[in-house]
């Protein structure tokens, strides 16, 4: 089993003497949605995934799990165990009380078998695909686009009831548009969606049912383990993944996906849509180790609609995004009046109440803090007739609303229009029934940030994911725009299929290599000097034009990870050049592009919610000390290779040792090689490599968040703080420890410690494995444990680990 180190210990003897008073304002707002649960959402109570040791079918899983005569069984009456995987992932499924602590699961788990972990099952937000007249129309029959895969839950299916309902249809049907606007982006036949790879053989296996109660679509691990082992039986050599969480590449999705690729699949997955939170945003399966991990690059072309703004100085035409719910068009006519809606804490986000009446008019919004579905559903209820969204950083968006009881238009636009309109409203502006994108080519500002919680680079690559039209389901209007890194995936994956065809020998490393070497930098339009950050969103990939076959000659996944000599870290790696030409020698020539830096942290050790750059959001300038040095002394005296020649070459890193550590600056850049062939002209073809690196003691970075934020700090169930030392606790009314983490943690452990301090065991909820750092919005500030008479031993367990 792996051995993992505490980073941390949080005795609640301690907590009692937090100031109150010192609780941040974002804290407070966070405490009072406090749950019984940790606040990020996406866990579901009561439902963990037991991964044991060794590679899947090297374990008897059903001999320690599904044997009722199993020493598990026998320890274990509090547990139904659900799946058993033995394919993709060594281990099973189980289901229990909501009361239950995972450390009993791991300790059953551990008498029966070797014990890898337990994890708790994470729920996604996605969906699934749909028949359309571009997409075939078809369904497994002889000549369909179509011939793998089956409906896995069914309509019904919602993992967060107490029993899911899963009642699988005959085909994998799609209530939301998302898989289907995914297909089209894939394989789309025209005329009017054109897919990237239209000759694919398809498959699709719903994991997904349809929205009810109000509520968006979600799934959970065990259902995504499941089909993607279906997937591999069926014979996939593609799996593409518009889906995914904030986790750790240890997450059981994350698992499933890198043993696929173990196995030769090449696995596409969207690196998700947190962008707004920072980094360490990056979502499993998209972390897995080998999975091509995807953002997302907005797109030059508006493909949404337009809107004319009325005032009496002149009108002015605008983009908007087609409305989130197709089947209710933004069209007014006569022309709606439009207000600036103001909720109850007197602010333009409509993420409480809005009380000021909005019978008859379009409210207008800014994007940020909450969901879409809960600034619509605010607005919907003072009577807006329909939601103008305007973005909250440059360029426009497309707000998804899935909330099922939402019965008005909702569009999107960009920030400068929605400021334009505020500006306007003075004169009773007015909207009736486009232009180009402002941010085209440029990284999608929803696109989620590296490093992964290990500290690899992602995304791996992006490609167009802004705006992105696309087919949509028959009854929500056949055709719409979404936007996200789920319709930059689908562009990458169709990539893949093409790059499989002409060279249907490739590895999945190899074709990692082609995608990633071939691919080009972006230019930051902010700092206008240097390229995007490595671990912002990377750079995007173009349909490749090779000059030599096999196109790529370049052997490097990235270069990470560094030594340290005195004030001054280096770092050293070996990269594999070689001329795939048998009859011309190449002349190899190296450059370093060099990107802004990025830190989640200001200058005053606060955290930042939105990530500083260097050099835009710092003081100073550029200069051999603040920015990366690299250097290839082999290719000083050697530039040539000979026909088919291999050659390895050291490539030396320095970091930039005039920031400040205490910044905590992640630097980068590209290694980029260009290859000249002999008697050739105007041929010159680079390829690039990508590196990064944290400037300073990674080992030394609190976890926890600054004391100044009044973090951690006892509070009642309804966020009330308890203050005082002594304070009285029951299975029924229990305190809760409310903390945040800054930096991803793969242990935290909450102990209950006497006056003594002597460790009475872990708490409820108090021992958590491979746990996210906690994102800006406030359903996840904070993570929280119970303190209740039951008192969890596990001291003796872990200690033995």
């Amino acid at each position: 089993m792996r051995v993992t180190s505490s980073l941390f210990l949080l005795a609640i003897a301690a907590l009692s003497q937090q100031s109150v008073q010192a609780v941040s304002a974002n804290v407070q707002d966070a405490l009072h949605k406090v749950a019984k649960y940790s606040a990020n959402s996406d866990i579901r109570p009561g439902a963990f995934i037991v991964e044991l040791d060794g590679e899947p079918g090297s374990t008897n899983v059903q001999a320690i799990a599904g044997s009722a005569t199993s020493s598990f069984a026998k320890t274990t009456s509090k547990f139904t165990v659900d799946k058993q995987y033995s394919t993709l992932f060594n281990g099973f499924s189980v289901k229990t009380t909501e009361n239950f602590d995972p450390i009993q699961l791991a300790i059953a788990a551990r008498t029966s078998g070797s014990l890898e972990r337990a994890s708790r099952s994470v729920l996604l937000t996605a969906a699934s695909t749909f028949n359309h007249p571009e997409l075939g129309n078809c369904w497994k029959t002889f000549g369909c686009m179509w011939q793998l895969g089956y409906d896995l839950v069914g309509d019904d299916y919602d993992p967060n009831d107490p029993v899911p309902v899963i009642k699988p249809g005959p085909h994998p049907m799609d209530c939301t548009g998302h898989g289907t606007h995914v297909a089209g982006i894939i394989a789309g036949q025209g005329p009017q969606v054109i897919g990237v790879a239209q000759d694919a053989t398809m498959g699709m296996y719903r994991v997904f049912g349809c929205p009810k109660n109000g509520k968006g679509v979600t799934t959970s691990d065990d259902v995504i383990i499941a089909a993607a082992e279906a997937a591999y039986r069926d014979g996939a050599d593609i799996i593409s993944l518009s889906l995914g969480g904030v986790s750790w590449p240890e997450g059981p999705s994350a698992v499933v996906c890198s043993n696929l690729a173990k196995k030769g699949v090449v696995v596409v997955a969207a690196n998700g849509n947190d962008g707004a939170s920072g980094l360490y945003t990056a979502g499993a399966p998209a972390v897995g180790s080998g999975v091509l991990s995807v953002g997302s690059v907005d797109n030059w072309n508006n493909t949404g609609g337009a809107a004319d703004i009325i005032t009496p100085s002149g009108d002015k035409r605008i983009s908007i995004s087609l409305s989130s719910n197709e089947n209710i068009p933004f069209v007014f006519n006569p022309p709606a009046p439009i207000a600036a809606a103001v909720d109850s804490a007197n602010s333009n986000l409509g993420c409480a109440t809005i009380s000021q009446d909005l019978k008859g008019k379009i409210a207008l919004i800014q994007r940020g803090t909450c969901t879409f579905n809960e600034k619509v559903v605010h607005a919907q209820a003072a009577g807006a007739t329909g939601v103008v969204i305007y973005n909250n950083v440059a360029g426009a968006i497309s707000p998804s609303v899935t909330d099922t009881t939402v019965t008005i238009p909702v569009v999107g636009i960009s920030l400068s229009d929605g400021q334009y309109i505020v500006s306007a409203l003075d004169c009773r502006g007015c909207l009736s029934q486009g232009s180009e994108g402002e941010t085209g080519g440029q990284m999608s500002s929803f696109s989620s940030y590296g490093p992964s919680a290990e500290l690899d680079i992602a995304p791996r690559i992006s490609a167009p994911g802004g705006n992105i039209y696309s087919t949509v389901p028959i009854n929500m209007g056949r055709y719409g725009s979404k936007s996200g890194t789920s319709m930059a995936t689908p562009y990458t994956s169709g990539t893949v299929a093409l790059l499989k065809q002409a060279f249907p020998k490739y590895s999945v490393a190899e074709i990692h290599r082609v995608l990633i070497n071939s691919a080009k930098p972006r230019a930051d339009a902010k700092t206008g000097k240097n390229i995007h950050p490595v671990l912002e969103r990377r750079w995007s990939g173009q349909y490749l034009r090779c000059h030599h076959n096999p196109c790529t000659s370049v052997s490097a996944d990235g270069v990470e990870g560094f030594s340290s000599s005195q004030s001054v870290r280096w770092a050293v790696r070996t990269i594999d050049l070689k001329n795939l030409d048998k009859k011309k020698s190449a002349r190899v020539s190296f450059s370093n592009s060099v990107a802004d830096s990025l830190s989640n942290w200001n200058a005053d050790g606060s955290f930042a919610v939105n990530p500083r750059v260097w050099p835009a959001d710092a003081s100073g300038s550029q200069g051999p000390t603040t920015l990366p040095q690299v250097y290839v002394p082999d290719l000083q005296y050697y530039d040539i290779l000979e026909p088919g020649e291999k050659r390895s070459v050291d490539v030396f890193i320095i970091a930039p040792y005039g920031l400040k550590e205490s910044d905590r600056w992640f630097y980068g850049g590209f290694l980029n090689f260009t290859m000249t062939w002999s008697g050739e002209k105007n041929t010159a073809k680079s390829f690039t490599v990508p590196y990064t690196g944290f400037n300073g003691n990674y080992r030394q970075l609190d976890v926890l968040s600054q004391p100044s934020e009044g973090l951690p700090i006892l509070t009642d169930t309804k966020g009330i703080p308890i203050e005082g030392t002594k304070f009285s606790v029951t299975d029924t009314t229990p305190a809760v420890v409310n903390f945040r983490l800054e930096v991803p943690s793969r242990i935290v452990k909450v102990t209950l410690v006497d006056m003594k301090n002597t460790s009475l065991g872990y708490v409820t909820g108090g021992y958590l494995e491979y746990v996210p750092r906690n994102l800006q919005a406030a359903e996840t500030y904070l993570y929280t444990a119970l303190v209740t008479k039951r008192v969890f031993q596990g001291r003796a367990w872990h200690e033995a680990c």
